[in-house]
């Protein structure tokens, strides 16, 4: 973990543990409005939810403790599923895949 202090989005928190927990709540919180139909599945809805996740992976560094291992890895999972839902493909696997097609119909023709 870091030894830099426990700040997000200009909130200090007392632990890293009440941060996590802060975080993964938010996340969670956000997905579950978004099932139930009380906020859009939109890009930006999403991105709520995925810097959360991605400031507590920069905060473990290597390797996710086991106490918080299986919220994460839920909460990538449920990010992953709505991003499904609305068939989001990253701009940049688009473009990846349009190459690859681009390359392949040119050698089959």
């Amino acid at each position: 973990m870091n030894d830099f202090g426990f700040i997000f989005e200009g909130r200090n928190f007392a632990s890293f543990d009440e941060m996590a927990e802060t975080l993964f709540h938010e996340a969670n919180e956000r997905i579950v409005r978004m099932d139930i139909g009380e906020i859009q599945n939109t890009q930006e809805e999403r991105a709520y939810i995925k810097w959360r996740l991605v400031h507590m992976q920069a905060c473990f560094q290597k390797e996710i403790p086991d106490r918080y291992r299986s919220i994460y890895n839920s909460l990538w999972s449920q990010l992953y599923r709505l991003e499904h839902e609305v068939n989001y493909r990253h701009p940049y696997a688009v473009y990846l895949l349009e190459r690859v097609f681009a390359k392949t119909d040119k050698r089959v023709r």
